[in-house]
């Protein structure tokens, strides 16, 4: 396993309630680079316990690949975007990855 440092990548995965919200999103965390790819895909059912109620929604996950050197930016940028009260905003660190593929996220997201 190798140490993780801040050229180290993530994962960052969250959701939004529509098509618009999550393509709103994804272009913005380009823009800033605090994404260097943003994979929308959708839509899924969620079912969830919110305020003593079981729900089911139609949604759309954000899969948002990054830096650790990003990481609070983003989880920061993404509270400020998302429509939601409590959004979904879940980071994975990556172990290990391509050195051309790593190589890519770090070049997009190292402003």
């Amino acid at each position: 396993m190798m140490t993780m440092t801040p050229h180290s990548l993530a994962l960052v995965l969250s959701t939004t309630g529509d098509i618009e919200s999550a393509t709103m999103i994804a272009n913005q965390l380009i823009a800033e680079r605090l994404a260097a790819c943003v994979q929308i895909t959708g839509p899924l059912q969620s079912v969830y316990r919110w305020q003593n109620s079981v729900e089911t929604a139609t949604e759309y996950r954000l899969m948002i690949k990054t830096s650790l050197h990003c990481w609070e930016r983003l989880r920061d940028r993404l509270k400020q975007l998302h429509p939601y009260d409590e959004p979904q905003i879940v980071m994975l660190a990556i172990d290990d990855a391509v050195d051309g593929y790593r190589q890519w996220v770090i070049n997009e997201t190292l402003s």
